[in-house]
């Protein structure tokens, strides 16, 4: 079965809506696995494995819910030859562990994309973004050897190649990563019909209180909404060595309860760790927090402050409206500046930008 022949059948089954603006993005889609399919066909698998000029790609790029994880469902599920799909945070983490392995060796991100053409001729990413300098100096050579062996990149994203990486420090130094990205994949802008769960997260906005069941609901519904229903994982996440226990997580979304996220010793680097690898952090439970809480109150303080830097949306449950977490001298504290921060990242044109992007630029 073909890509095309896959949304066609979602189509006749019901399960998808008819949206023209798709059929240029699956038509690409399919093209490209015509070609990939045909060239294994024909090819020994050591010629497959290294060939030097890789079949181009496709960058998808659009808004959040119109349908670019599907598209690549029906490309992905359709190969039958060697083949990766990762969301690109989880990407990231497998690269920094393969440079631990091979540390010492000459020219490391070489023999890393080398070990990838072998394994795979297609790798899928989800969620493209970059969002500090040490990942955006991996993936400019990365690439470049990637596709010196010959694999084809697929790839979604929420904003353009232009706008990756947009003004992070020492930016002028990916941006040949950039042009490499645009000549080997066809840039697409998918533009599409509203989606209905984008509508209900503007009406119920992302800050939930009081703490009943309604407030249960929509924070479920956010979560399918800003993880495009990405498959959905509930171990603890790992960071600096220490494992902190999380409600959920899926693709580049991850849930906490308020408790577990500030209420237990944390640092700005584990913070700003989390930031790197999610655009969307869910709290539930957040209450309000009294004036002998002084360490809590530093978390809160920290984690908004970092998330806003970041430009990472903030989902949250509560059981106090924001003016209230925090009122101990009230006047007297930096919370001033953390409440008025809270609020605007409730703002529809915080939360639905056209691009979001200060260092982090992957929502």
């Amino acid at each position: 079965m073909t890509p095309k022949e896959y949304y066609q059948n979602e189509l006749v089954a019901g399960r998808i809506r008819p949206d023209d603006r798709q059929i240029p993005v699956i038509e690409k889609l399919d093209a490209i696995f015509q070609a990939v399919t045909k060239r294994v066909s024909k090819k020994s698998w050591f010629d497959q494995f290294h060939s030097k000029s890789p079949i181009k790609g496709l960058y998808v790029w659009g808004s959040v819910g119109i349908g670019k994880t599907f598209l690549m469902d029906c490309f992905y599920h359709c190969l039958t030859i060697p083949k990766l799909r990762l969301h690109f945070h989880q990407f990231l983490l497998r690269m920094h562990q393969e440079l631990q392995s091979v540390e010492g060796q000459k020219n490391p991100l070489q023999v890393i994309a080398k070990k990838i053409a072998k394994e795979t001729s297609v790798v899928c990413f989800d969620e493209f973004f970059v969002s500090n300098i040490a990942d955006a100096m991996i993936l400019g050579e990365l690439f470049q050897h990637l596709f010196e062996n010959g694999v084809t990149l697929i790839t979604s994203s929420n904003i353009s190649p232009d706008l990756l990486y947009k003004e992070g420090l020492q930016r002028e130094r990916f941006l040949p990563a950039i042009e490499l990205i645009k000549k080997n994949t066809e840039v697409v802008h998918l533009h599409s019909k509203m989606d209905y769960r984008q509508n209900h997260i503007r009406q119920s906005g992302v800050y939930y209180t009081p703490l009943d069941q309604k407030a249960a609901n929509n924070m479920e519904n956010a979560f399918t909404h800003f993880s495009n229903a990405a498959k959905t994982e509930y171990e603890p996440i790992t960071i600096y060595q220490r494992e902190i226990a999380i409600v959920k997580q899926a693709g580049s979304v991850i849930w906490f309860d308020f408790e577990i996220i500030c209420g237990r010793p944390r640092s700005q680097n584990d913070y700003l760790a989390i930031t790197q690898m999610y655009h969307t952090i869910m709290i539930q439970n957040l209450r309000e927090i009294h004036a002998n809480e002084i360490d809590l109150i530093l978390s809160f303080i920290y984690l908004v402050d970092i998330l806003y830097d970041a430009h990472c949306r903030l989902v949250i449950s509560s059981s106090v409206l924001p003016n209230a977490i925090y009122t101990a001298n009230k006047s007297e504290q930096p919370f001033q500046r953390t409440l008025s921060r809270l609020i605007e990242m409730q703002s529809e044109a915080y939360v639905y930008p056209e691009t979001l992007g200060k260092e982090l630029t992957h929502l």
